[in-house]
């Protein structure tokens, strides 16, 4: 049970000091997929424009909230010190709310061109936190369940999936009907590091009596699962190179896949669309379960008055109530699957304008997100701005992007909401994605341009 206390301690602490929101779209750094090597990941039909390219370690982040910060923390009249105010942020809450982290960082990248085709060479470390809870919870936390006399909590849409692990794996992207379609695939090695999920089916009730204020408390499927968050949180227990070696090869494997195509409609229209991280792992090794068993219980309260631990009574009486264990089973989960559609219309070779629209399928809704996106290249500078809309929060964000070709050496960065500079208080999301590339050979495979400028028809 100690572990477990920890293991819910952290959560809170990433979830109610982070909160970060699952639409992990990275609209601009899609947007430079024509261009940027690592964008592969998002659109594996990537076909470069260099005959080699080498990829510099980069890393990126997304931190988006249903809560803008003002929501988050306030400070009352007079007082200097913030704190978080659960009434405030009750009143930002909808129905249901999603939120989450995500961080890449890419280790490596290689890629070699061909006549028809490209060939690539990648390895990346990955994390994220998904979490996904109703306003009841918010309710209970705000208020208790003094505005729940004779009515009933529902804490089942409550859920939680946090993974971290790192790739290794090949991509291939190859043209077809005269260079007017392109597909594109990846398959990777996944070794699975740290993990923690709620199990399918999980739901927990708590309901009020109105004329003796018991609690009646019902569980079912209460069980979290979890691989390597014991070799983190109780280190010493362990030899003292135990960590690193579970983090270079442990038994949590799998293999996943990315596919993506993007297919010319006219000479100034293409249309594609790309689904990302489709697979299973398989959790084998560092694995814990904390279970509970399915019951309802009613809680009269017990008698205090005299006691020296009264605090401590309370809670053993509460424990006393519910069957837990602690177990070591192998439990699977899929992947967070991430897709894309969009439309491109190219005005002329210089100038394009998209239409994205993109969903993650963590907890397997459909809930997209949306952009319009116009880029234009000058010389050897590519820019663009950005507009999205995220659907789960109602929330508009302008973005930028700028891709560089100086000699062999390309620069690039992007950000889905720019204006989080001037007032951070007032936004809810802040993304970065920056990296170094070395790209050689371009005159060798450079050729005119198959889009068209629209004033020449």
């Amino acid at each position: 049970m100690k572990a477990m206390k920890k293991l819910l301690l952290t959560t809170a602490l990433l979830v109610f000091a982070i909160q970060f929101s699952y639409s992990q779209a990275y609209f601009s750094y899609f947007q430079l997929r024509e261009l940027v090597p690592q964008t592969q990941s998002l659109q594996p039909a990537f076909i470069p424009k260099g005959t080699f390219t080498f990829g510099l370690p980069t890393a990126g982040f997304l931190a988006q909230s249903d809560f803008k910060l003002r929501d988050l923390i306030s400070k009352q009249s007079g007082d200097v010190n913030f704190e978080v105010n659960f009434d405030v942020m009750l009143a930002a809450s909808a129905e249901i709310n999603t939120i989450s982290t995500d961080v890449t960082a890419n280790l490596f990248h290689v890629g070699y061109k061909t006549k028809n085709g490209a060939y690539s060479l990648f390895a990346n470390a990955r994390a994220s936190i998904d979490l996904r809870y109703g306003k009841d919870l918010m309710e209970f936390l705000a208020n208790g369940n003094s505005n729940r006399i004779g009515a009933e909590i529902n804490l089942s849409d409550t859920r939680i999936f946090a993974n971290t692990y790192h790739e290794i794996g090949i991509g291939h992207a190859h043209k077809f009907l005269e260079d007017r379609l392109t597909v594109g695939a990846r398959v990777k090695m996944i070794t699975g590091l740290f993990h923690a999920s709620t199990a399918e089916g999980a739901s927990g009730t708590l309901y009020t009596n109105e004329i003796d204020n018991s609690w009646r408390v019902s569980l079912q499927n209460a069980t979290i699962n979890t691989a390597g968050l014991d070799l983190l949180m109780n280190s010493d227990d362990y030899e003292s190179n135990a960590t690193s070696s579970y983090a270079m090869s442990n038994q949590n494997k799998t293999v996943a896949f990315d596919l993506g195509a993007k297919f010319k409609v006219l000479d100034w229209l293409t249309v594609e669309a790309a689904m990302n991280d489709i697979g299973t792992i398989n959790w084998k090794e560092q694995v814990r379960n904390y279970n509970t068993a399915d019951t309802t219980v009613t809680i009269s309260g017990i008698q205090l008055r005299g006691l020296e631990n009264s605090s401590d009574s309370f809670k053993d009486s509460i424990q006393n109530k519910f069957r837990s264990n602690e177990t070591q089973k192998e439990f699977s989960t899929s992947l967070p699957m991430k897709t894309y559609l969009a439309a491109s219309l190219f005005l002329t070779s210089r100038d394009k304008f998209t239409v994205i629209a993109f969903n993650n399928h963590v907890f397997k809704e459909i809930d997209p997100s949306f952009a319009v996106a116009y880029n234009h290249t000058v010389n050897k500078f590519t820019f663009g701005v950005l507009g999205s809309y995220r659907g789960p929060q109602n929330e508009v964000n302008l973005g930028l992007n700028l891709a560089t070709d100086i000699g062999p050496m390309q620069l690039y960065l992007a950000t889905d909401n720019m204006l989080i500079s001037n007032k951070p208080e007032q936004y809810s999301k802040m993304d970065f994605r920056f990296g170094l590339n070395l790209m050689f050979g371009y005159k060798k495979w450079s050729s005119k341009s198959d889009a068209v400028d629209l004033d020449s028809l």
